[in-house]
């Protein structure tokens, strides 16, 4: 009895660990309007930097995402595509963003 309570247990706590959720990493943009790009990134994305580079990859802007839901002002940049590159760690994730 007590071998087939040790082995149900095994049993249990493996697959426990092993159906566990990893959780991964996700962006979503919310919005590219008016000069602004608005997106949401899951919460181990907090930390990450986003680069804002133009055309001739020259980098503009440097900083850190602070929240899971983030706001980047182009207004006062000039007319232009932008790269906007969000990494942290091995995850990246580049945004094309047209300012009118």
């Amino acid at each position: 009895m007590k071998v087939l309570v040790s082995v149900f247990l095994f049993v249990t706590v493996f697959s426990t660990v092993s159906f566990a959720k990893v959780p991964h990493s996700s962006l979503k943009v919310l919005s590219v309007k008016r000069s602004v790009l608005y997106f949401k990134n899951s919460k181990d994305m907090i930390g990450a930097t986003i680069d804002i580079e133009n055309e001739e990859h020259d980098l503009i802007e440097a900083t850190v995402v602070e929240e899971t839901r983030t706001i980047v002002d182009f207004f006062f940049l000039a007319p232009g595509t932008y790269t906007v590159r969000i990494k942290k760690n091995e995850k990246e994730y580049l945004i094309e963003y047209v300012n009118k």
